[in-house]
């Protein structure tokens, strides 16, 4: 268990300087030691250490420093370390924002539990996501990663994702072209289904004729007295827009990531919406929002008390909504 892990992947030069200079005799763990501990392969203490000092960590750095600890406890060779690493990482990843950068490494991460658990095609679809959310310093090692993924998991997707690696706009083209399948496939079978419904057709056409002829046959009296009075209906009025105040959590140029943020503020009960803005240039883009709210200071109060605690930025707009 412990070999699998692609552990010294994540390991930068400058940490292991650091950590190899730190002191280990310190009486309370700090991070230098927990580092330490991790690069020298002592996970259990590594992972008791980061256990400690996590929760003090400054809130822009904590989910990292949790990350590690989730690396230590995967690799201990007990399998209660390895399920809580597996839960702790589910729970980081639901808390955590794509857009930040550590949003690609604990993707990554979950694509090597996946792999672990024999689950190549799920770990295929976590190291996608983990390139589509990637920023350049982190091209390296998702390339190493690629090779592992890849050598076990059939997936064309993945085959792309990693070779547009390092391009970001080859990236959002592949991500486009994935969704245009997806919705065509949708259309398909939509269409599939709605076919028996339209077989159907001839015969109430015939139905309709039937009673025409039918009703065209008898006296006209009795047509007049079967037909009653019809009164003009009244017109429909077009439906009128009204403004309400939403919070903009994010606008996407990849449909994919503004998925990804939309199902994991789904997980902590929180509802959100996509919609599309194309710009002059034809770039399209997926803004992400929830509400719609009464005023604008509730919306910003809902904002400080869900969305602030998960480090998901968010921003009052007033938005037009049809009746």
């Amino acid at each position: 268990m412990a070999k699998y892990f692609i552990h010294n992947l994540v390991i930068t030069g400058a940490l292991c300087a650091f950590a190899t200079t730190a002191s280990f005799a310190e009486a309370t763990p700090t991070l230098a030691t927990a580092q330490k501990a991790y690069v020298n392969g002592n996970w259990k203490v590594a992972a008791a250490a980061y256990e400690q000092v996590c929760p003090n960590e400054p809130e822009n750095t904590r989910t990292e420093c949790y990350l590690w600890n989730v690396l230590a406890l995967s690799q201990t060779g007990i399998a209660a370390d390895f399920s809580k690493a597996g839960k702790r990482l589910d729970s980081l990843i639901d808390k955590t924002n794509p857009q930040q950068a550590i949003y690609a490494d604990l993707m990554m991460t979950k694509a090597q539990f996946q792999m672990y658990l024999g689950r190549y095609n799920k770990a295929a679809e976590s190291l996608v996501h983990a390139i589509e959310t990637s920023q350049p310093h982190q091209v390296t090692v998702l390339q190493k990663v690629c090779v592992a993924v890849q050598d076990r998991a059939h997936s064309e997707d993945l085959n792309e994702a990693c070779k547009n690696l390092g391009n970001p706009e080859a990236l959002k083209q592949a991500a486009a072209k994935r969704e245009q399948a997806q919705a065509e496939q949708v259309k398909a079978e939509q269409a599939t289904s709605a076919a028996p419904q339209a077989s159907t057709t001839p015969s109430s056409n015939n139905d309709a004729a039937k009673a025409a002829e039918s009703k065209a046959s008898a006296p006209a009296t009795t047509v007049a007295a079967a037909e009653p009075a019809q009164t003009k209906a009244p017109e429909a009025k077009p439906a009128e827009a009204k403004s309400a105040w939403q919070l903009q959590l994010g606008a996407f140029g990849v449909k994919s990531n503004a998925d990804l943020l939309v199902d994991n503020l789904k997980k902590r009960n929180i509802a959100c919406t996509i919609s599309q803005n194309t710009l002059e240039s034809g770039k399209v883009l997926y803004i992400v929002r929830t509400g719609p709210f009464d005023t604008k200071e509730r919306a910003v109060d809902y904002g400080a008390k869900k969305l602030a605690p998960l480090n998901v930025e968010f921003r009052p707009m007033l938005v037009k909504q049809a009746l």
